[in-house]
């Protein structure tokens, strides 16, 4: 019997980004309507991230390459999901993303392991997805990063303000571009 790739790739630890489009009708996911990970793909130029989709959730799972400069990574992903949330008709709905980094490997066609569990966990984490839509406006996006490694892109030079420790979760949370409830 020949080994698969899958038999003998080693787990890698990268970057994982998760996003959630919150009250995804089933009319979305049946029409292929692209989430934020999809659009942003397709035109800011994040062509190197391999992207996996969970479509009757509105939930888009990427995973970047080993070795790249995460800081800047998460910063302009973070600044083209507002573009895109911010400017597509079809993505009238507050979204929920979440970074992390773990531990994945070739699983089918496509990455599991627990870094994309983990990151999965963060946009269904019912604490998180409390402080996201409280109070008297709701975020167009919210954005969660694992305590570690919020610590690291600290240290590495990114911005506290604005964000929130959500201890549940272990987890920090920012808020993006509110707009009023409806």
């Amino acid at each position: 019997m020949e080994a698969s790739l899958a038999d003998h790739e080693p787990a890698v630890r990268r970057l994982c980004v998760a996003t959630a489009v919150l009250n995804w009708p089933e009319a979305s996911a049946a029409a292929g309507v692209p989430g934020p990970l999809s659009l942003i793909q397709r035109s800011s130029g994040f062509y190197r991230l391999y992207l996996m989709t969970v479509p009757a959730e509105g939930i888009e799972l990427a995973f970047a390459a080993p070795g790249l400069d995460e800081v800047s990574l998460v910063t302009d992903l973070i600044t083209a999901m507002r573009e895109a949330v911010g400017a597509d008709a079809q993505l009238r709905r507050p979204v929920l993303a979440g970074f992390h980094v773990g531990i994945t490997k070739v699983v089918g066609e496509g990455f599991g392991g627990s870094g994309a569990d983990r990151t999965l966990a963060l946009v269904r984490d019912p604490a998180v997805l409390g402080a996201a839509g409280h109070g008297e406006t709701r975020a167009r996006l919210g954005v969660t990063i694992t305590a570690a490694l919020f610590e690291d892109l600290r240290a590495e030079g990114l911005s506290g303000t604005g964000w929130q420790r959500i201890s549940s979760a272990g987890a920090w949370l920012k808020l993006f571009d509110p707009a009023p409830v409806s």
